[in-house]
């Protein structure tokens, strides 16, 4: 198996992918996620939506107006990614499964950043780029980086999103590609990368209680 492919699967995504429904554990030798799904979802905001600019939207605006044009993907989100297309077994398992999980700040000047339920060792802080689509969809460019057991960076990561949030701006869902590349800025994005992993998200705002 390419030595890549093995750092990749050991330093980032073994200790919590798993099929859900088929009961197939894909496990190293911590097996366990560091963090679990949250037992309490938030609700959505009652402050106006912001816009990506942070200008807040108008509320007196007819019915037909108040669609997800105007909600606003700014905020704190409980984000899980689904694979449904990746190298063959035993690189990883069968297609659908969990490939990440994560709390993701998306900030109105554009900018991004991600905490991965993943031990800090193999790299669990990545940032990014989004702009809007309009509608309530928006475009995201991520990098990140990768670590060995001695701390030495072993790969650089990048991940394109497309998300649409939902009209109630409670949720947002999309869909993700993610790749990998040596580790070195000047050989990101270019020629083929070393194994790539696409599918779909589903993210759940997280807010502040008003009681």
């Amino acid at each position: 198996m390419n030595h890549q492919v093995q750092v990749f699967r050991r330093e980032r995504f073994v200790p919590f992918v798993a099929l859900v429904g088929l009961g197939l554990l894909f496990t190293a030798s911590s097996a366990k996620a560091d963090c679990g799904l949250l037992s309490k979802n938030g609700t959505a905001p009652s402050n106006p939506s912001l816009s990506p600019s942070g200008r807040a939207t108008s509320n007196h605006q007819d019915e037909d107006e108040k669609s997800n044009k105007h909600v606003s993907i700014v905020g704190l989100w409980h984000v899980v990614y689904t694979a449904t297309s990746a190298p063959a077994p035993p690189a990883f398992p069968p297609t659908p499964f969990q490939f990440a999980e994560s709390f993701k700040q998306w900030h109105a000047d554009g900018t991004e950043f991600e905490n991965a339920f993943l031990k800090p060792l193999g790299g669990n802080m990545c940032f990014g780029l989004w702009k809007d689509s309009g509608h309530g969809s928006v475009k995201l460019h991520h990098i990140g980086l990768m670590f060995d057991e001695h701390g030495n960076v072993s790969n650089m990561f990048t991940q394109d999103e497309t998300n649409t949030v939902a009209s109630n701006g409670k949720t947002y869902s999309g869909t993700f590609d993610f790749k990998l590349w040596p580790p070195s800025f000047d050989a990101v994005g270019v020629g083929n990368p070393l194994l790539e992993v696409t599918g779909t998200i589903a993210a759940t705002r997280i807010t502040v209680d008003d009681d």
